[in-house]
């Protein structure tokens, strides 16, 4: 049989969340002898590559496992390019997924059928991110945080709602025809916003990502509030970097973070200024907030819920100082 699809994960001292992502991958209801699995380690300091070694071993799949340090270079990017450049030469499509995720048993299945019955036109297809179980009660409010409707603005892939196609497929649940993004490849000089930029383009050329929704994939959180404001901060500080590039990349949340930020440094003069009218924005900010809160109620049914009133503040502030933080010294990385 031809070897159909390499699968990729990316990892970083992932040795917790690794060993379930691998056994869900070998799993797959797919022909064990027409997929691969490389997973690519970023010099992780804990027992990462020797679990991810173990796992695949025993599954008797063809798989390769390496190490950034030993390519000379890091980064989400470079190791995604790193899995193209070493995937079976008769592989015709890239999936990915992430190294703290578990994916379901029909998911390379179904995400290799949508791409293989579309067009020219499509690069790729994508599904949703679900909620992994946990008996974490902070782990399981901030996931259904980042994944709320109402938080994210209604963004299909949080859910399993039916849309045609999507601007960009996440990369912890995507599949890619592999003779384009060899030819479009990641850009390595980005550090966390890999999937959006490589998208972008592909978007600009005139192609389309095919939503799957079926496609299912359980992705694991942070349970650390601190952990949760660096990532925002990073997705910040890296969506800078895509507007360097692309300046039609800019998208109105970045807008409205950054004039958040500005109206809190300038509250106590605009209250001096206009009286209760200047409270009008916090009071709006309080009741988006609140629908927020009561969509991660229902959804957790946790007295952790409370924590939403934390988050969002924290996620729209951090994520504007990674923006003003890379704008004032852009030759850094975080």
């Amino acid at each position: 049989m031809t070897m159909r699809v390499t699968v990729g994960i990316v990892a970083r001292n992932e040795e917790e969340y690794l060993a379930n992502t691998l056994k869900s991958l070998v799993d797959q209801d797919f022909p064990r002898e027409e997929y691969e699995i490389l997973v690519v380690d970023g010099d992780s300091q804990d027992r990462s590559r020797e679990v991810a070694r173990q796992v695949l071993e025993e599954s008797g799949l063809q798989h390769a496992v390496y190490n950034e340090k030993d390519y000379g270079s890091s980064g989400l990017c470079f190791a995604r390019n790193l899995v193209i450049d070493n995937s079976d030469p008769q592989a015709r499509y890239i999936a990915y997924t992430d190294a703290d995720c578990v994916v379901a048993p029909d998911w390379l299945r179904t995400l290799y059928q949508a791409v293989e019955d579309s067009g020219e036109d499509v690069a790729g297809a994508g599904g949703p991110r679900l909620i992994a179980p946990t008996e974490n009660k902070k782990e399981l409010v901030i996931n259904a945080f980042i994944t709320s409707l109402v938080a994210s603005g209604g963004n299909p892939a949080f859910s399993q709602r039916e849309v045609p196609y999507l601007e960009s497929i996440p990369n912890y649940n995507a599949i890619y025809k592999k003779g384009l993004i060899k030819k479009f490849r990641y850009d390595e000089s980005l550090v966390i916003s890999d999937d959006h930029e490589l998208n972008y383009r592909l978007h600009q050329a005139g192609y389309l990502f095919k939503y799957v929704p079926e496609a299912r994939v359980y992705h694991r959180e942070t349970d650390s509030v601190g952990q949760f404001t660096r990532n925002m901060f990073r997705y910040g500080f890296n969506m800078t970097s895509l507007l360097r590039k692309h300046r039609r990349f800019f998208k109105v949340k970045v807008l409205l973070t950054l004039t958040m930020l500005l109206y809190l440094v300038l509250l106590l003069p605009l209250y001096l200024l206009l009286g209760n009218l200047s409270l009008i924005p916090f009071l709006l900010y309080l009741a988006y907030a609140i629908l927020a809160w009561g969509e991660v109620l229902i959804r957790t049914r946790t007295i952790y819920s409370f924590l939403v009133f934390l988050l969002m503040p924290l996620q729209h502030l951090a994520y504007a100082g990674g923006v003003i933080y890379n704008f004032l010294t852009p030759q850094r990385r975080v």
